[in-house]
């Protein structure tokens, strides 16, 4: 195992990068990170990061102290030894490194020689949880590369249910709409298990976010949803459409996932493409997605820098409460 990048190359720049610290969060990453090389075809490089405490004095008649960071390094070590053995043993190539620093920043610079980053969340849900945490919302937010966040509570072949939405499925590309009741605050959710969910915005077939799920639903094997949402609430006398403009309205957004459909379907003859569209709020629509999805994946326009931090707002909404696995693509401004 390399314990130090002494040079910018590593053995490939495609590879997929797992941040590695010794967590449940990180090992639940790594495991994912193992069938997403498989099915891409790529190695996996381990990256451990750790900090030199530092001592503030509150005068200066104070002599320097050396720090020993060698038992830091150790236990640093020792994770990323565990970790490559498991990678070795499911037949994956794998390098390893060890960065001082902290370790949002390594990743994201190491995302620059990567075709995807994976790690892990310790978001808790709530408002204490809101961040998830130092690396899990800013390596999405500035990643070179796309990013999965793995959910701490996440376990391969975990048994998944739909949940109720107060969202609401108003089209579908498959025609079969069950009739809800109108006066009701929630309906039931949708079920996606075995698919790869994508949610597209206004973009639509021009969605990097869209592509890349499209992409990923090959390597998987499983069939592609697109997701579309549309916030037809009445909050105000400012705007009361009448049926023909809600009728339009719905038109509008239905013709634009049915054109990322068969942009895709087109690019892709083999691939089983879907859309759904729904009246609600598009965090809630993404997070009960990822009840039962395989994989969520959504775009960000986040700024990057401090006063994004980071990610869009939706991507900020969502992160903290997936319980799948879920993909950031950082799209253009």
């Amino acid at each position: 195992m390399t314990e130090e990048l002494s040079s910018p190359e590593v053995a490939d720049p495609q590879a997929v990068l797992v941040g590695v610290d010794g967590s449940k969060a990180s090992r639940n990453a790594l495991r994912f990170a193992i069938e997403e090389a498989r099915a891409l075809g790529r190695s996996i490089r381990l990256v451990g990061a750790y900090t030199i405490p530092s001592v503030a004095a509150a005068t200066i008649d104070v002599s320097y102290v050396p720090i020993d960071d060698t038992s830091i390094r150790a236990a640093v070590t020792d994770s990323l030894k565990e970790a490559a053995a498991e990678v070795k043993a499911a037949g994956v190539p794998v390098e390893a490194v060890i960065e001082i620093g902290d370790a949002a920043g390594v990743l994201v610079e190491e995302s620059r020689q990567a075709s995807l980053a994976v790690v892990g969340s310790r978001g808790r849900g709530g408002f204490a949880g809101r961040l998830l945490g130092t690396v899990s919302s800013a390596l999405p937010a500035h990643s070179h590369c796309p990013t999965i966040v793995v959910p701490v509570g996440w376990t391969p072949g975990r048994e998944t249910a739909p949940k109720h939405s107060s969202s609401r499925p108003v089209r579908s590309s498959r025609g079969e709409l069950l009739g809800y009741d109108e006066t009701a605050e929630a309906v039931p959710g949708l079920d996606f298990s075995g698919s790869v969910v994508v949610g597209v915005d206004s973009l639509a077939k021009e969605s990097p976010a869209l592509w890349k799920a499209a992409e990923h639903a090959l390597h998987r094997g499983t069939p592609l949803h697109i997701l579309g949402v549309l916030t037809t609430t009445v909050v105000g006398p400012e705007w009361l459409p009448s049926t023909g403009d809600m009728k339009r309205f719905l038109d509008e957004g239905a013709d634009k996932l049915e054109s990322a459909r068969a942009a895709v379907a087109a690019e892709h003859p083999g691939l089983e493409v879907d859309w759904t569209l729904f009246d609600g709020q598009p965090a809630e629509v993404l997070v009960r997605a990822s009840d039962t999805a395989d994989v969520l994946i959504i775009g960000s326009r986040g700024r990057g820098g401090f006063a994004g931090l980071l990610l869009g707002s939706t991507s900020q909404s969502v992160l903290p409460y997936a319980a799948c696995p879920t993909m950031v693509v950082r799209v253009p401004r």
